[in-house]
């Protein structure tokens, strides 16, 4: 999965227009940012990439890409 796919799954899960975030995108900017974004993004990881986030990890997550470092493919 390339970098523009990836990130197109985290525009559904915060369910955000697609082709909006960028890898620097603040998470606190966005209004999608919420507690419910958090549990879409969590699902989606686990979904996708069968990550589980520990919630330190969560609360260190501030851009964009932070999420997308987390999105490591599994063979």
């Amino acid at each position: 999965m390339n970098p523009a796919e990836k990130t197109l799954l985290v525009e559904k899960a915060l369910d955000t227009e697609p082709g909006t975030l960028k890898p620097d995108t603040r998470l606190n900017d966005l209004e999608e940012w919420d507690s419910l974004g958090v549990v879409s993004l969590i699902a989606m990881l686990d979904k996708h990439f069968s990550v589980r986030l520990h919630p330190d990890k969560i609360r260190a997550l501030a851009t964009v890409k932070d999420i997308l470092d987390q999105m490591i493919e599994k063979d």
